[in-house]
């Protein structure tokens, strides 16, 4: 049997994780943020970024991975606004094809957006240079 609304579980521990969930994904974005600053300084110390040396294998191979890095932690914080935006099963859908086959996507799902909402602005944000409404 459920208690009735306000009496505890389920609403009040509902309302509890959907507060705890902004917590949580922060928490991740910033343990995914900062993994990505360390990973980008040890790739410095080890193979400095200037000059290129595009003949040494090494030094190539270790900034395509800091590269491929770059672009999933990008995307990450995409897909998040995408999910967010659209819902799990649209969100999810563009997500996937985001993280999968590129930044295309990603740029499909800015292009769907502005033809449908006539706007890149999140709910709630103050009027700015990049209103288009």
């Amino acid at each position: 049997k459920n208690p009735a609304p306000g009496e505890g579980y389920p609403p009040r521990a509902g309302l509890r994780h959907m507060r705890a969930a902004p917590k949580r994904l922060a928490a991740f974005y910033s343990v995914l943020g900062v993994s990505f600053i360390a990973l980008l300084l040890r790739t410095l110390l080890a193979q400095p970024l200037l000059p290129f040396k595009l003949d040494d294998a090494e030094w190539s191979s270790t900034w395509l991975l800091t590269t491929v890095a770059d672009y999933y932690v990008s995307t990450l914080c995409l897909c998040g606004v995408i999910v967010a935006t659209d819902g799990w099963r649209v969100g999810g859908l563009w997500a996937a094809l985001c993280c999968v086959l590129g930044s295309a996507f990603a740029c499909l799902w800015v292009v769907r957006r502005l033809l449908q909402r006539g706007t890149l602005r999140l709910a709630g944000s103050a009027d700015g240079a990049f209103a288009y409404d």
